[in-house]
């Protein structure tokens, strides 16, 4: 079941990769798409909505009507230009008492360098705050409180990181892996573009001036197979699989071969079991400036044999470009001796 799920997670992540990268309905869809890949200038709001859960273990111990009340956002400002991006992050849990987490992010893709604002973490909701104080015997409070004077400054993520790990990062590794990424999704994003557009004319139809596609379990399945196999031998892929795993590069591709055949037969398992249902429709909004207004992919999955059931949305709306901050200056960041200082309250918090 687990195979599943991550068969069915790739699915969805290829396509939300190119649907945040980039006269007849299906001309009229594939254009958007075109027309969109080209502002310099844009800021989207992404949502994942789910509409229905249950049937999984994993989540027994959950509140199936919290679920559905709860949702994730990602705002992204993006000057390609200028290489900055600028992240809002969003994650809203229903129940009660309901919970908002709120973070944000500044990255200058020319440096490598993102940044995140210390205060995000002061401003976290009381229940938010219960929470980590509960898993943290209070540590998170007390390390906040002893720290008040950090309130203004910018963490630099990859200092951070390598202050936890005490793993040595350096800029050019960072340089070339956000390279591979990149290449990455562009490639990604042709490759679904390329699938898509060998659809059947029949697959697309216009309704109240939007456009929807609607895919079949199988052609989810062939998308979905058509990325791992095109990733098997893709350098750019291998070598930053093999950074991220800390692998040797051939170590890396035999990795990545097993478990690309595993996925395989998982998607060949997911096509001939008729117990499983599962499609996707999307409904794209156009706009004459912008390519797409909105568009909203609707997941909806079905195991009967053991009464699973997953409904989703995936939302992505194109608004008026929302001015980036200014890149944080070199006295607004937290320096090294600082962040130490912030561990070393940390140690002692959770000794006592």
């Amino acid at each position: 079941m687990k195979k599943a799920i991550v068969a069915l997670a790739l699915i969805v992540l290829s396509v939300a990769l190119f649907l945040t990268a980039c006269t007849s309905p299906k001309s009229e869809f594939m254009s958007s798409f075109r027309n969109t890949v080209k502002n310099k200038q844009f800021t989207t709001l992404i949502t994942l909505q789910p509409t229905a859960i249950s049937g999984f273990e994993e989540l027994n111990q959950l509140n199936p009507d919290a679920l559905v009340a709860s949702n994730i956002t990602v705002k992204t400002s993006r000057d390609s230009e200028r290489d900055l991006t600028y992240n809002t992050f969003g994650v809203h849990v229903g129940g009660v008492p309901t919970m908002d987490v709120t973070a944000h992010s500044f990255q200058n893709g020319s440096t490598g360098k993102i940044f995140v604002p210390v205060n995000d973490f002061f401003q976290t909701a009381t229940p938010v705050t219960n929470l980590l104080d509960l898993a943290t015997n209070s540590v998170f409070s007390k390390v906040l409180a002893e720290n008040a004077d950090l309130k203004d400054k910018q963490l630099d993520l990859l200092q951070t990181w390598q202050n936890v790990t005490n793993q040595v990062i350096d800029e050019k590794t960072v340089d070339e892996q956000a390279d591979q990424l990149q290449a990455i999704e562009g490639k990604t994003a042709f490759l679904i573009y390329e699938n898509l557009n060998k659809l059947d004319k029949s697959h697309y139809q216009t309704e109240n001036g939007t456009i929807k596609l609607t895919l079949s379990k199988k052609e989810l399945a062939e998308l979905a197979n058509a990325w791992l196999e095109e990733f098997r031998s893709n350098h750019d892929f291998i070598s930053f699989y093999a950074n991220v795993s800390g692998l040797k590069e051939s170590q890396a591709k035999e990795s990545w071969n097993a478990t690309s055949s595993d996925l395989q037969e998982t998607l060949k398992s997911l096509i001939q079991n008729k117990n499983i249902q599962l499609n996707t429709v999307m409904t794209l909004h156009p706009d004459a400036d912008k390519g797409i207004k909105k568009l909203i992919m609707s997941v909806d999955y079905a195991n009967q044999e053991n009464h699973q059931k997953l409904k989703f949305d995936f939302t992505m709306e194109l608004r008026d470009f929302e001015k980036i901050p200014e890149s944080p200056n070199k006295s607004d960041i937290i320096t090294k001796k600082e962040l130490d200082t912030v561990m070393t309250d940390v140690i002692q918090a959770q000794r006592k």
